[in-house]
């Protein structure tokens, strides 16, 4: 019994290979690979303490000599380390030692075997051992490949001694790690012989965005690892799966040296006919990434993984170790949800504004959950910095929102929702996992915050009727305030209102985590219950109920249009006028007081939806009426009527209901349940629009204190023009009336600012990370010609349609949809309702399942394809096309030649 102990102290072998303390994180890390199943060659392990046992005679020595080693002295370095491997490899290894190696050996391949000698560095203390998450340490310790039997000890001997080298001791004083006290670890195991290795990352090293990088080569992995063969490379992209080469001319594979295989491998040359085929076949690439997937879900976190396939196609998995990221450096970036609102490149004054209101917003929200108002004030930085302007564009910083999200304790809740809802690619997911709700040391105040999150639903609906009032009283003191006000008093106004929202408008964002868990819970109920369903029937479902504020603007507008039909000679002057001119006859009553009446009246009620509403440079309804004729010509053209509309959304929402009873006729608790979850869903739908409206009236007085005093400005001497105001920052423009701007050169501010809005060229990638200083580190603007085929995005909305695609920049510079007209735009925001509302089918280039394309194509019944990556210049005007809103495919049929 005492022999066995000391034997499994000395080589360890199957569960003692978990004892990470005794092989160092890379054995243990194999071995939890074994155990889970994949495909690890066997091997043991001379554990550290016979590393520590045999070094003890020499340890003073060795610590003597440690003590002097000068990391600025490279030449001294390499000295001290010739002294001390000379010493490790001159210690005497215990006969009771070797006799158990060369039994473990034989016990484990036979004494015929070929075999791999590994170390791996096992830390002590608080030390990191080689390939721990916090240090790879990778390369700096010996391996030994093709390995017989009667080179087995000096092999050994060879990876303790490698410890000691001057890479070694460079290292670990560069990484500021002691020279003392480790142990070293070696590993010996069945040696493969590879003919295709592999290395895979399975997020991108570089930046640690979570799209997976493949080197691969001919021959064993040494070659790909060391870069002694010429490497292919494979991306591999999480969102769609995509594969993307950049092959190698081969000409060199790293092999066996078939006469001497104690000399370890060579070079070899590559048939000619193989030399420019990839190293790996697609099947192999997707066989490697799948495994991959399931290693980094095993361990928790993003993998370097290394492997090999055989001559007989099998695949070897060699190795595996934390990617370090250093993720305080990383910063993910994404505008899939955002570009609708903040389409194209926007302003400083915009982008100020938005900036200010999300850190209000959000502010609010979080202390709404529980987040204490301490811990809020120490992530300052983060609330003012949850989008960028990158290129002059808004992203989302979804970094920072991961960082403040994970303050409240509710978060894993709606994690999923949360993602699905920013519509984020896999790509630029968060690699930290959330903690779990059950954690013990938190139970008591994650309790505390889910009683609180529970009084919230359970009120959400009186809170959202008192915020409606309150607002309502709030922006019309406002208003009637600044007709009166001078430009102090208006930038007192400004900051009065921020003050107001800052201290509310938090349940707009409670809302929407409201409604991203009863959409998830709608989904699941229907995926498990209604298994066969259209994938339509959701959004049919939704259909139907109160009208929320963007349907009565939309009826609004479409009951103007009735009115602009039944005055024929307005139609007649649009056909020949500038609508402008148009509309300055109609408000000096040329065709009526009725008209002018209504177009004013909805202009004074919702005269802040509009095209782009969100940024301030853009004129909308309330500052232009103008624009609402336009809109109203265009539906009284298409012959477009209030009661068509509530009839196509009955038919929608009947025909859904239908079909439910149907497929749960036997199941009528299973139907009532999910009726009241999907009643619950159009509930926050409903609240949501109508606070996003309110939005909308705080960015529209936003926009007329500015440009009145941009106005101002210009009278004083500070700007060339009124409109120039919108190349300042909101602080520089409030700073200028009360004292507290840092320059008095608005003049040449907005005059940069201006040159760099209107030279703006090509965008960034939808989604996209960085490491390290951002304006350094962004990607390639990337752009993608035309094509035919099949196109993939996201289907938001059911339907099978064929019709002629029309590609639309700029919706006020499209005057004449045709009847069969597919819609493809890059993004779309409530202005554009008047062209969709037109269109037979919808693509879009940018949004998510909740953006407002996304929520109106299910609202209205049309057909809506969301996310499809460039869709305007891959899907060309003119063209033929059919989509499947449901599968999310858009098929070129045929070109138009001219």
């Amino acid at each position: 019994m005492k022999l066995r102990l000391i034997k499994s102290r000395r080589m360890l072998r199957g569960r003692d290979l978990l004892a990470e303390k005794q092989v160092g994180p890379k054995f243990a890390r194999q071995a939890r690979m074994a155990a889970a199943g994949f495909p690890v060659p066997r091997f043991f392990c001379l554990s550290a303490s016979v590393f520590t046992d045999v070094l003890r005679p020499i340890r003073d020595e060795l610590d003597a000599l440690l003590a002097t080693v000068d990391a600025a002295d490279a030449e001294g370095v390499q000295r001290k380390a010739a002294q001390l491997r000379e010493l490790v490899l001159g210690v005497p290894v215990p006969a009771a030692v070797e006799r158990e190696l060369y039994a473990t050996f034989d016990a484990v391949f036979g004494a015929g075997a070929v075999v791999s000698v590994r170390s791996s560095v096992v830390g002590h203390g608080s030390q990191a051992g080689e390939d721990s998450a916090q240090d790879a340490f990778a390369g700096i310790s010996d391996s030994f490949l093709y390995v017989t039997r009667d080179q087995l000890l000096e092999r050994v001997r060879q990876c303790w001694a490698s410890a000691f080298g001057a890479q070694a001791l460079l290292y670990r004083a560069a990484r500021g790690s002691a020279q003392h006290g480790f142990a070293v670890a070696v590993g010996v195991q069945r040696m493969e012989f590879g003919r295709r290795s592999f290395v895979l990352f399975t997020c991108d090293p570089l930046t640690g965005a979570r799209d997976r990088v493949l080197a691969a080569g001919l021959g064993i992995g040494e070659g790909v690892v060391q870069e002694r063969v010429p490497v292919d490379h494979y991306f591999v992209s999480r969102r769609g799966d995509t594969i993307r080469s950049v092959l190698a001319h081969k000409t060199q594979a790293l092999e066996e040296n078939p006469g001497r295989l104690g000399d370890g491998p060579c070079t070899v040359p590559v048939p000619e006919e193989i030399q420019d085929l990839p190293a790996l076949s697609e099947e192999q690439i997707r066989e490697v990434v799948a495994t991959g997937d399931r290693i980094e879900k095993l361990f928790g976190c993003p993998q370097d993984i290394e492997g090999t396939f055989t001559a007989d196609g099998r695949l070897h998995i060699l190795q595996a170790r934390p990617v370090v990221l250093e993720l305080d450096r990383q910063r993910l970036w994404s505008n899939a949800n955002i570009t609708e609102s903040y389409p194209d490149v926007t302003t400083a004054l915009t982008y100020s504004f938005a900036q200010r209101f999300y850190r209000e917003d959000f502010h609010d929200f979080y202390r709404l959950l529980g987040v204490p108002r301490r811990i809020l004030d120490r992530h300052e930085g983060e609330l003012r910095g949850m989008i960028g302007l990158l290129r002059g564009r808004v992203y989302y910083s979804l970094s920072v929102w991961y960082t403040l999200h994970g303050l409240s304790r509710t978060f894993p809740l709606w994690r999923g929702s949360f993602e699905r809802m920013m519509g984020m690619s896999p790509s630029v997911t968060h690699v930290t996992p959330t903690p779990p709700l059950t954690d013990f040391a938190t139970l008591p105040a994650t309790t505390r915050t889910l009683a609180r999150l529970a009084w919230r639903v359970l009120t959400h609906g009186r809170a959202v009727r008192r915020f409606d009032s309150w607002w309502e009283e709030v922006i019309q003191h406002h208003r009637e305030a600044a007709k009166s006000a001078d430009p102090l008093q208006l930038t007192q106004l400004m900051r009065s209102l921020w003050k107001e929202a800052g201290d509310r408008w938090g349940i707009t964002l409670v809302n929407d985590v409201l409604l991203q868990m009863h959409e998830t819970l709608a989904m699941k109920m229907l995926e498990r219950w209604v298994p066969g369903a259209d994938p339509g029937l959701h959004s049919d479902l939704l259909c139907g109920g109160e009208e929320n504020r963007s349907v009565v603007i939309l009826m609004s507008i479409v009951d103007i249009a009735e009115h602009v039909r039944a005055t024929p000679d307005v139609l007649e002057a649009l056909d020949v006028k500038p609508v402008d001119e148009v509309w300055a006859e109609i408000d000096r009553g040329v065709h009526g007081e009725d008209l002018a009446h209504r177009i004013r009246g909805h202009a004074e009620l919702h005269g802040d939806r509009g095209l782009q509403e969100l940024k301030l440079e853009v004129a909308v309804p309330r500052d232009q009426p103008s624009q609402l004729l336009r809109m109203a010509a265009e539906y009284a053209r298409g012959g477009l009527t209030r009661a068509l509309l509530r009839q196509r959304e009955a038919d929608a929402r009947l025909a859904g209901e239908r079909r439910l009873a149907e497929q749960l006729a036997a199941r009528p608790l299973r139907r009532q349940a999910l009726r009241a979850v999907l009643a619950g869903q159009r509930r926050h739908i409903n609240m949501r629009e109508d606070t996003r409206y309110r939005r909308s009236e705080l960015f529209g007085f936003g926009r007329q204190v500015y440009h009145r005093l941009g106005a101002d400005l210009v009278t004083r001497g500070l700007l060339e023009q009124a409109e120039d105001v919108v190349h300042l920052t909101e602080e520089e423009i409030l700073g200028t009336y009360d004292g507290t701007a840092v320059t008095d050169d608005l003049r040449g501010l907005a005059a940069v600012r201006k040159a760099e809005f209107h030279s703006r060229g090509g965008e960034l990638p939808m989604d996209f990370v960085t490491m390290g200083p951002v304006r350094a580190a962004l990607p390639e603007q990337h752009r993608e010609a035309a094509g035919s085929g099949v196109l993939h995005g996201l289907g938001s909305s059911g339907g099978v349609v064929r019709g002629i695609a029309r590609v639309v920049a700029d919706p006020t510079d499209f005057a004449d949809p045709s009847d069969d007209m597919i819609l493809i735009a890059r993004e779309t925001d409530p202005g554009w309702l008047f062209l969709m509302l037109s269109a037979r089918g919808i693509v879009v280039e940018r949004g998510t399942l909740l953006s407002h394309t996304a929520i109106s194509g299910r609202k209205f019944g049309i057909p809506t394809i969301v996310a499809l990556p460039h869709a305007t210049t891959r899907i060309p005007d003119g063209a033929l096309v059919e989509m499947d809103g449901a599968a999310g495919t858009v098929t070129i049929l045929e070109e138009d030649e001219a």
